[in-house]
């Protein structure tokens, strides 16, 4: 009869640990797609963000609760739902809520993906009250041993820290506590009954669940406001920066204080990521700029350069390692919710919940951002026309283009009327007639008098927008200033293509290289590949009708194609800048996994050799400088002039 008892608080176990992980599968949702962030941004406090998630799941879970309650009084087992007993019962499920729930949250910090943390949760959550439970009732049933049973007393406290063992054991003991209530009155010994709430009976598990549920919402707050991250501003060892004029000038006006009335100001903002494999890496090197108010500032950058990591230490999404930086007069550091009251953010990916329309999403970031309940329809009207939403207003953001999406995301960033606008790729998606009108409205906040910062993977939009720009490279600044002055600086020159001739084009491409050399030595080689050569060539030194002569003079004498002529733009200023891009995680990765392929290749091949023959292994004269291909374009054993073995190498 106890077995069956077991089974049953077993059975319930597993049934109830599927409901409180469901419960982080949003969670997860909303972090991965930064709209948790998002919220955060517009105003959203963090203990109401958790508090209303708490009260939402607490209502979520009394429905399956209410189902196993009302299947125990289907069965009418009596250990459950006598009189005595069924508040017990009640109690025991309502508080596994109230501390399951809140046990759960803590994970929504370590999971990326919302299935798998569903999925780990799931299975967290059967094995601990599963083993725990079982674990319990065998120790019980050998409680004649003083040792044992010592143990068995230890182990009864330290599961308690686990609702679904106090669930489940609680429920083990209202089914035994009956069963001897049962005996003792049969036999006559009333004395001898007890009542399920006294204190080793349940009330000890309800209180370790009231205590737990109050402790892990207590450390899902600390998660959230990083308490277990130390704010220090960290010494990081660089190398001196060698940096472009321009840039300097810049990091020398912002650190004199020449740009404390600017409405963004960096000061050496830097932010070094820690991986365990490849230890640190810096993705933002000491950036110092200064934005007034009524600018449009651009930074581009491919990716990896830096750009997304420097918006999200400016939003809040990421501390910085060293530096500072202060968003109308307010620090990142010291008054971040006073910086997000200043700021519209437009992130790089659609931070949107499919199932609202962009009415439904308007409306929740007017609450958010605090316009009053009488305001509230103009402001979300007034958003739909300045975007173009009236055809979607109504409509599931799900069902949007991408362009759409873009548009109903920069229109939450314009919501309050904030000063600093921060949009991350903002046309990204969009075809030619919504970028356009993106771009005019872009231009009207401009003259509105806000702060737009803007990244840009398109010279051309930026050229469209920006008073300044910059282009940013493995962190740093390598140009800024408006698109005349880097037109000027950069622009002045021109670049020339040379396409040789087949088949053998290894040795004409070395033909015109030399070519060039000779005649042209103030040309630049940026591009040598397959039939292409390609060259940069200043105006000053070479002037157009001589740079024809000598490249005429080529075409007769070699073996060339075709050529091409261009004046620089700066299109070509940003490619030559993002091709000095390195993505050092990537490479340091790849040569790291190739160093390792490599190194037990080679082990393999000298292990087959050396086990082929106990003679030493040897090679014809005739091919004595030559190396033995081992079916592996990586690896040669190479031979001296007698044909003895001399080692294994990679090529």
């Amino acid at each position: 009869l106890e077995g069956s008892d077991v089974l049953i608080s077993i059975f319930i176990i597993a049934a109830m640990s599927f409901v409180p992980a469901s419960f982080v599968v949003f969670l997860v949702y909303e972090k991965s797609t930064k709209a948790k962030h998002l919220q955060f941004v517009t105003g959203m406090n963090p203990v109401m963000y958790w508090l209303g998630n708490y009260v939402w799941d607490m209502a979520n879970y009394v429905i399956p609760a209410f189902m196993c309650i009302m299947i125990l009084l289907i069965f009418q087992i009596p250990a459950y739902v006598s009189a005595a007993n069924l508040p017990s019962v009640i109690a025991l499920f309502l508080m596994y809520g109230w501390s399951m729930t809140p046990l759960m949250y803590p994970a929504s910090f370590w999971f990326k993906e919302p299935s798998v943390a569903y999925i780990a949760l799931i299975v967290i959550n059967l094995f601990t009250g599963i083993t725990c439970i079982v674990c319990s009732f065998l120790l019980e049933i050998f409680s004649y041993d003083h040792d044992l049973e010592r143990v068995h007393k230890t182990l009864k406290v330290v599961f308690m820290m686990f609702p679904n063992y106090c669930l489940g054991r609680g429920l083990m003991e209202l089914a035994f506590n009956e069963y001897k209530n049962e005996y003792y009155f049969k036999t006559g010994q009333i004395n001898k009954m007890r009542s399920a709430m006294e204190w080793d009976l349940i009330p000890c598990h309800l209180v370790a669940m009231a205590g737990i549920g109050l402790v892990f919402f207590l450390i899902t707050l600390m998660c959230e406001y990083r308490f277990f991250i130390r704010p220090r501003q960290n010494r990081v060892s660089q190398a001196a920066l060698i940096e472009d004029n321009d840039v300097a000038i810049e990091r020398k006006r912002v650190l004199k204080g020449n740009g404390k009335y600017d409405m963004l100001v960096l000061e050496n903002l830097t932010k070094v990521y820690k991986t365990r494999k490849l230890g640190r890496h810096l993705a933002v090197d000491r950036v110092c700029l200064g934005v007034p108010a009524g600018e449009c500032f651009g930074l581009l950058g491919v990716n990896g350069a830096g750009k997304t990591t420097t918006f999200k230490m400016l939003t809040g999404d990421l501390e910085p390692t060293s530096g500072c930086a202060y968003l109308n007069g307010y620090s990142v550091l010291k008054d971040l919710k006073k910086v997000q009251q200043n700021i519209g953010y437009c992130p790089q990916f659609d931070s949107l919940y499919d199932e609202l329309t962009a009415r439904e999403h308007l409306q929740l970031y007017c609450r958010l951002r605090g316009i009053p309940p009488s305001d509230e329809k103009q402001v979300v009207q007034w958003a739909i026309n300045k975007l173009g939403l009236t055809k979607y207003a109504d409509k599931l953001s799900g069902t949007y283009s991408g362009g759409n999406k873009r548009k109903l995301s920069t229109a939450i960033a314009l919501i309050g009327h904030p000063p600093i606008i921060f949009m991350d790729e903002p046309t990204t998606g969009m075809d030619p007639h919504s970028r356009r009108f993106l771009w005019d409205l872009i231009l009207g906040l401009v003259q509105d008098g806000r702060s737009v910062i803007l990244t840009s993977h398109s010279m051309e939009e930026c050229e469209a927008l920006c008073s300044r720009m910059a282009i940013m490279v493995n962190g740093t600044f390598k140009c800024l200033g408006s698109s005349t002055h880097l037109k000027n600086r950069f622009g002045d020159g021109y670049t020339f293509t040379i396409r040789v001739k087949g088949p053998d084009y290894d040795r004409n491409r070395k033909e015109v290289i030399r070519f060039v050399e000779r005649n042209i030595p103030q040309a630049e080689l940026k591009e040598e590949h397959y039939n292409i050569v390609q060259y940069e060539l200043k105006t000053r030194p070479v002037s157009l009708a001589m740079l024809f002569s000598k490249l005429e003079e080529a075409g007769s004498n070699l073996s060339i194609e075709d050529y091409s002529v261009s004046q620089n733009t700066l299109d070509n200023v940003f490619i030559n800048f993002v091709k000095q891009q390195t993505e050092l995680v990537r490479d340091e990765s790849d040569d790291e996994t190739r160093s390792r392929s490599l190194s037990s290749r080679l082990r393999t091949r000298a292990s087959n050799l050396l086990s082929q023959s106990d003679e030493p292994l040897m090679m014809p004269r005739n091919q004595s400088d030559d190396s033995l291909d081992l079916s592996d374009d990586d690896i040669m054993l190479t031979f001296d002039g007698d044909g003895n073995r001399l080692t294994l190498m990679p090529m």
